[in-house]
């Protein structure tokens, strides 16, 4: 059976290019998504300023979650101060070094961290020139940082520390030899200093450990774990030391994971509805050739094996081919995540066989399941019905296709309905599945969909060209299956692209629109690296100013049960001083009283309540940004979430657990007098920055603009991968017609006429995709609008869509029209002579 697979292969090579290119795509894709999955489990950042610690501990930088992903915290988890002295116990421990740090504001450099001297030595950093420094005011600088700013010895520096600049005398510049500390710009205080300008004298952000000679850190580790029993706190070694110095390692792998797990689940659906279609659309085409051995005695189970033989050695070459443009796509996709923000430049891949493993299994696998499907009709009907249904395209479709597919057009709106009775986040998520669903269901009923619209447009196409529209409306009517395979990619690019995009321009524009209406300040504050109290206490000062409002930015994480399931759920939180901030701050409150938001208080946003099953006067279960557990009463519910965080709390609460503990932006109302003298303060404080309200972006804009940019890096590959198959399945449909075009122009057809028949053909089979793909699209934005706005009205930028359909219309075209002018080149007489 295998020579004689390889016999077909080799007659048909061009029909099975076709299937080629699609499993060898979707292989490459899938290997490149699972690069980045296992990349997101294992890769990160080598440790820098750690390098030369033997063992670094830190507080649990993740939430766990029960059979699930850890959540990673939003802020770095402190640890007790008497940590230090309990590792520094530890029989090998030559000397634990507690290290606490405060973003810092060096004058002509950019945003640093200010460190305890004691800390050089985690690096090794040596003094290059001058000395340590030895009280307040000194203080000494990487010398990578020093080359930058140009300081030297004995130069005199205004640092800032979120507030005035302070001068400090440059005493020393130290370098390490061997490794690069570009990556986290950093000066040296004493201790004393650094604990204090910390703002938390009774914790540290991490303990180093040195190890005694001859001693090996993984034994080292265990210990230091012993010693610590009864202390949350991570211990690492070797490479996972880069987890604890770069907290945003840990965080953009989780990033990393969840992000190519969503896309994962799409992509592998579209990777089976397009090789599915590829592979019919193959052996439809062969079905004369299947037909003929049936007659000639073959049996069902010899013409199953043989057409599993032919997928299994096309698809498998296929498949193992598309493992190398796959780990290059990871390449590809890691530098342009890097440079959407999500990931950092330095962050490494892990590589393995692994993902290319699974995917060949995945590709090939699917391959062989659709191959029998494609086949069972021509290998178990009876030899002249399956001559017969060669020729002519048999009516209807088989009853339980029938019945799966208007399952899922039944199922598709109901999915979409979810946020009606499941508010949040969750119903949105189970209402954006709705779009799948439909486009499950136009791929099983295809052929129904392209024969009744053929049939509904017929005397509209007749009118607008006679002879062409006469003759692509039969042909559809006539090769509706065959098209329908065409439609099917083509659903899906417009379906996907139309529900990845706007639902960020949906929460994007509703989450602007809040900004702006509940912004009623005159003036909006920001600082590079964040606004000490000092601040706040100068702007009050200001002749003119009626009211400043400190306002700190963060994430809160609270424990919910979904279907059963724990699941921790991340919501942007912010900070407010109590009942000081309705001059400057409008979030539409609802329910409650938002000048009780004091003590151990909380405000949610009504979306957040129901999504978490709470109202006002119930006690909730936050974890804040650096892990601390608190359980506030909730006072107030409002609108205005998206917006401005999901959670308010205390200026104080929510500062206390963030890692500078300084105020992310203060707004200003005015009397209309103060500008100048807001104006003035950018001259007292380096950096500060006076802007009007119009600055002041949405709680989470950043984050949700970095999201959108990897979701839409991810979303563009996909569809690249959509648009190959789209050009690849219409450039096979109508390649194979060269006898058909042949006959038509034997019979008095010219090539004009058959050329605008292929293009209304064409023109028929976009319009029903785009037609097709809006409608699948609709209901679910209109359900995650609901879900996430309250609105039923996504925001659908025009010019956008028409960029969807325009570029559906160009690849439509462009696939039909350069094959049928290559299959017109030759003359009919020597086409039809010919079987293919």
């Amino acid at each position: 059976m295998r020579q004689l697979a390889l016999a077909s292969i080799r007659h048909r090579i061009g029909g099975f290019a076709g299937v080629v290119i699609a499993v060898l795509c979707a292989s490459a894709l899938l290997t490149a998504l699972g690069v980045l999955f296992e990349s997101g489990l294992r890769a990160g950042v080598a440790p820098q300023r750690y390098a030369g610690a033997a063992v670094v501990v830190a507080g649990p930088q993740a939430l766990p979650v029960a059979g699930d992903l850890d959540v990673p915290l939003s802020e770095r988890a402190p640890l007790p101060a008497d940590a230090v002295a309990r590792v520094a116990a530890v029989p090998g421990v030559a000397r634990a070094v507690g290290e606490s740090s405060a973003p810092v504001v060096v004058p002509g450099g950019p945003g640093a961290v200010a460190l305890g001297w004691s800390s050089a030595a985690l690096t090794p950093l040596a003094l290059r020139d001058g000395a340590e420094p030895r009280g307040p005011g000194e203080v000494v600088l990487d010398a990578a940082l020093a080359d930058r700013v140009g300081a030297r010895v004995g130069d005199r520096l205004p640092l800032a520390f979120g507030g005035g600049p302070e001068p400090h005398v440059v005493t020393g510049i130290a370098a390490a030899t061997g490794v690069d500390t570009a990556r986290r710009p950093a000066l040296f205080l004493t201790d004393e200093q650094a604990r204090a300008r910390s703002g938390r004298p009774d914790q540290v952000d991490v303990v180093g450990v040195l190890a005694a000679p001859g001693v090996d850190p993984d034994d080292l580790a265990d210990r230091v774990r012993t010693a610590l029993t009864g202390l949350a706190a991570e211990v690492r070694t070797g490479a996972a030391r880069g987890d604890l110095e770069f907290t945003d390692v840990g965080r953009v792998r989780s990033e990393l994971v969840v992000l190519t797990l969503a896309f994962a689940g799409t992509t592998l659906l579209v990777a089976v509805l397009v090789v599915a279609g590829t592979l019919g659309l193959s052996i439809r085409q062969r079905a004369r050739e299947l037909a003929l051995l049936r007659a000639v005695a073959a049996t069902p189970r010899q013409v199953h094996r043989l057409v599993g033989a032919e997928i299994l050695i096309a698809a498998g070459a296929a498949a193992v081919l598309g493992a190398g443009p796959g780990f290059a796509a990871a390449h590809l996709m890691r530098d342009a995540f890097a440079g959407a923000g999500l990931l950092p430049g330095d962050f490494a891949l892990a590589l393995s066989p692994l993902p290319p493993l699974a995917a060949v299994l995945l590709v090939v696998g699917t391959a062989r399941v659709a191959g029998w499907f494609a086949a069972r009709r021509a290998a178990s009907a009876p030899p002249v019905d399956a001559l017969r249904e060669a020729s002519v395209e048999p009516e209807g479709l088989g009853r339980a296709r029938v019945v799966a597919g208007l399952a899922s057009v039944v199922l598709g709106p109901g999915a979409a309905t979810t946020p009606l009775f499941v508010p949040g986040e969750f119903g949105a998520a189970v209402a954006a599945s709705s779009a799948l669903l439909l486009v499950l269901g136009a791929a099983l009923l295809g052929p129904l969909l392209v024969g009744r619209a053929a049939r509904l447009l017929a005397r509209p196409l007749r009118a607008l060209s006679p002879v062409g529209g006469h003759l692509a409306v039969e042909g559809v009517a006539a090769n509706a299956r065959r098209l329908a395979a065409v439609v099917t990619p083509m659903v899906l690019a417009v379906a996907t692209a139309s529900v990845q995009i706007f639902t960020q321009t949906t929460v994007s524009a509703a989450a602007a629109a809040q900004a702006d209406d509940g912004v009623v300040a005159d003036f909006v504050l920001a600082g590079p690296v964040g606004l000490a109290p000092q601040v706040t206490d100068a702007v009050r000062a200001v002749a003119g100013v009626r009211q400043a409002t400190p306002v700190v930015r963060g994430q809160v994480f609270v424990d919910q049960t979904v279907l059963g399931d724990p699941q921790v759920t991340a919501y942007a939180a912010q900070g407010l001083p109590a009942g000081g901030f309705g001059d400057t701050l409008d979030l539409r409150p609802r329910e409650g009283d938002l000048t009780a938001l004091r003590g151990e208080a909380v405000a949610l946003s009504a979306t957040a309540a129901a999504s978490i099953g709470v109202g006002v006067g119930d006690r909730v279960d936050l974890r804040l940004g650096d892990g601390a557990a608190v359980r506030p009463t909730v006072v107030a519910l409002y609108d205005r979430g998206l917006g401005f965080g999901d959670v308010t709390l205390p200026r104080d609460v929510l500062a206390a657990h963030t890692t500078t503990r300084l105020d992310h932006s203060v707004l200003v109302r005015t009397d209309g007098s103060a500008g100048p003298g807001l104006a003035a303060l950018a001259e007292r404080f380096p950096g500060l920055a006076v802007q009007d309200r119009a600055a002041l972006e949405a709680a989470g804009q950043a984050g949700r603009d970095a999201q959108s940019w990897t979701s839409l890096i991810a979303l563009l590959v996909v569809l690249g991968y959509l648009a190959i198959s789209v050009v690849n399945t219409l450039v096979m449909a109508t390649a194979e017609r060269s006898r058909e075009f042949a006959l038509l122009r034997l019979v008095g057809t010219g090539r004009r006429q058959v050329a605008r028949m292929t293009r209304v053909e064409a023109l028929l089979v976009v319009g029903i995709a785009v037609v097709v793909g809006t409608a699948a699209a609709v209901p679910t934005l209109v359900g995650v609008s609901v879900g996430l706005t309250g609105s039923p009205l996504p925001s659908v930028p025009p010019l956008v869509y028409l960029a969807i359909v325009g570029v559906t219309a160009v690849l439509g075209l462009a696939a039909v029209a350069v094959p049928t002018r290559v299959a017109l080149r030759a003359r009919p007489v020597d086409v039809i002579g010919v079987r293919a």
